[in-house]
């Protein structure tokens, strides 16, 4: 792939309002993770039947997705995210930025399925060794207008999976990678878009932060933290949007531009019944129903049963204690034969019901298939890692510790660093300076954790052990809390 510079043509009929004003419609998509290819949202059907027809009635259209796009469920992630790659292949996608769960399968994977798509991936800080690994920008001509369109990925885009998996590749810092895009595009454009798959959260680098120093930006579209924002917002002159999480929402922007400049906007946020009346698109839903057939057997066989439901809600594993977390680390510690162990909320991705399970609904609660290993952790380590759960009250965080061989309390009277206490490990009082055996995924990253060296290393994901562990506990209980809060 050639890089600088791409200018990328696009006819349409443009809309004309009076002389000098045009209106384009900007429709976004972000944070899908695999369920484009299900039922669970919206689903890439009916999205790409909307866009189809919206540019069939000759409107000015751009359509980008913001990233976080090609894993996530068993149907696409079995196959390393081909499957999802070819149903956005028949959509009309403008443009692509990776983010950061896009590089689970590794950083030569998605650097392949960048060059299988038929829309260009962008990312301004996502480097190979020496060079970028994808172009930073591209400017398409719209109605008359040079618009600009730069891609960020986040500074933890890095820590998706195994770093054996990421080898070469590194992540610069967001803010100076759009600063840089901008000072190279801003005197060749009208309009300057950038897909920022940063969020709203993280206190060093977010989009507030960035439209604060790059306020050349006009649009904004934003991903990362699963937070739809309706109606969208404003920051200065840069108009802000996001989507939401899992093709809940499809986003629709509309931009008034007179003479080159955004003279007005309006966001919708178009759900499963807005858009109810709208046939599939017959190439797109083929795609899904291809790879469907592909694993159906797979995927419907019956691996476990469920005396009760495995709470694994997005807002619930990320804040605190649940018993999907639980078991997940009861299995792991089991497994390696562990004092302790752990897993993380963001490994957790979906509730599982009662009852039979299919190995399918394993893999959407548990899609992450990275082995589990075991590290020799000081007392004192084990307590300064899951301190991070309790910096402040009433955390969501993908970092959020679920544990297993460990019981404590909390008290958030005392000063942020300090406020586990009670702390036993298998029934004994921590102790500081021992020796713990400590289980968790090799993809646990957190505060210094891959720091210290691997002892052991088991080629079995999460979703192998909790299946062995349910099926070998079959008078199992849900699993007592194992945080208390003094109030």
């Amino acid at each position: 792939m050639k890089r600088g510079l791409i200018i990328l043509p696009l006819l349409f009929s443009v809309f004309s309002l009076q002389a000098s004003e045009v209106k384009l419609s900007l429709i976004h998509t972000g944070d899908t993770h695999g369920r484009g290819m299900s039922e669970e949202g919206i689903g890439y059907g009916k999205i790409s039947a909307y866009v189809k027809a919206m540019r069939n009635t000759s409107q000015n259209v751009l359509f980008v997705d913001v990233g976080d796009a090609v894993s996530g469920m068993p149907v696409t992630d079995l196959a390393m995210g081909e499957p999802n790659l070819r149903a956005m292949n028949t959509m009309g996608y403008d443009a692509f930025t990776p983010g950061n769960a896009d590089f689970i399968f590794g950083g030569q994977e998605i650097v392949s399925l960048g060059e299988k798509a038929n829309f260009p991936f962008i990312s301004a800080n996502i480097w190979f060794k020496d060079k970028l690994a994808f172009e930073p920008f591209i400017i398409k001509k719209v109605a008359g207008l040079n618009i600009g369109i730069i891609g960020v990925s986040p500074l933890n885009a890095m820590v998706a999976t195994t770093e054996s998996k990421l080898a070469g590749f590194s992540v610069s810092d967001p803010i100076k990678a759009v600063r840089d895009a901008v000072s190279r595009i801003k005197d060749k454009t009208d309009l300057i878009i950038v897909l920022a798959h940063l969020g709203k959260v993280d206190p060093e680098v977010n989009i507030s932060k960035l439209v604060a120093a790059v306020p050349e930006i006009d649009v904004l579209v934003d991903g990362h933290d699963h937070i739809a924002v309706k109606g969208g917002k404003q920051q200065g002159n840069t108009v802000m949007v996001n989507a939401g999480q899992y093709g809940d929402f499809l986003g629709h922007l509309t931009l008034t531009l007179k003479d080159k400049k955004i003279v007005a906007w309006s966001e919708q946020l178009l759900d499963k019944k807005a858009l109810s009346a709208i046939a599939t698109d017959k190439e797109t839903q083929a795609c899904i129903d291809q790879a469907q057939a592909e694993n159906a057997d797979m995927l419907n066989q019956v691996v476990m049963t469920l005396p009760f439901t495995l709470d694994g809600e997005r807002e619930h594993v990320r804040s605190g204690q649940t018993n999907l977390g639980s078991l997940v680390a009861d299995a792991e510690r089991e497994y390696a034969k562990a004092d302790v162990a752990f897993t993380v909320g963001a490994f957790l991705r979906d509730s599982i019901q009662a009852g039979q399970v299919t190995y399918g609904q394993v893999l959407n609660a548990l899609p992450f298939r990275l082995p589990l290993v075991t590290r020799e952790m000081s007392g004192k380590q084990i307590k300064d890692f899951i301190e991070h759960n309790y910096v402040q009250q009433n955390i969501i965080s993908g970092a959020y510790a679920h544990v297993s061989g460990m019981t404590f309390t909390v008290d958030f009277a005392k000063p942020a660093g300090s406020r586990m206490t009670a702390i036993l490990v298998k029934g004994e009082p921590l102790d500081l300076d021992k020796t713990y055996r400590v289980a968790c995924n090799e993809q646990v990253s957190d505060y210094g954790i891959r720091e210290i060296n691997i002892r052991d290393r088991y080629d079995v994901p999460m979703s192998t052990l909790l299946t062995a562990y349910v099926t070998k506990h079959p008078q199992l209980t849900s699993p007592a809390p194992r945080v208390q809060f003094i109030k």
